[in-house]
């Protein structure tokens, strides 16, 4: 997948032709098709339906990637998850949300309950002493 990729973007702004790749990669359409939408779905690239030879394919593009020193940096808030009980949870590698029969999951969990009715006061507390 790597080399597909690095030949996509080899071709810079003005893309590949979905046919073309599988061809100089000596795929069939449906592997080539899986893993163009496998970067796809990774958000490497985009592909844009094309007429090319009289046939109907994609012109696949690499997707430009933003600077990070473009992104505005703003501080990660963690104090709602501060004391979470599930880090350190002995039961953690059987707790599920998938399985509602799962009788170890979150929505069943005391010890979250017990979390969160004590950080709620806690709040509730704090927010009192603001007031006065």
């Amino acid at each position: 997948m790597d080399k597909v990729f690095n030949a996509i973007t080899t071709s810079g702004e003005e893309g590949v032709f979905q046919t073309e790749l599988c061809k100089s990669f000596s795929l069939d359409s449906r592997d080539g098709s899986r893993l163009v939408g496998n970067l796809e779905k990774q958000s490497l690239i985009t592909r844009e339906k094309a007429l090319y030879n009289g046939r109907w394919t994609y012109k696949l593009v690499v997707k430009k990637s933003i600077p990070v020193d473009a992104i505005e940096q703003k501080p990660i808030d963690l104090s709602s998850v501060e004391g979470a009980p599930c880090i350190c949870c002995p039961s953690q590698h059987l707790c599920s949300i998938e399985d509602e029969s799962n009788p170890i999951s979150p929505a069943k969990c005391q010890i979250i309950e017990e979390w969160v009715t004590i950080s709620f006061n806690k709040f509730m507390m704090i927010q009192q002493t603001e007031i006065i």
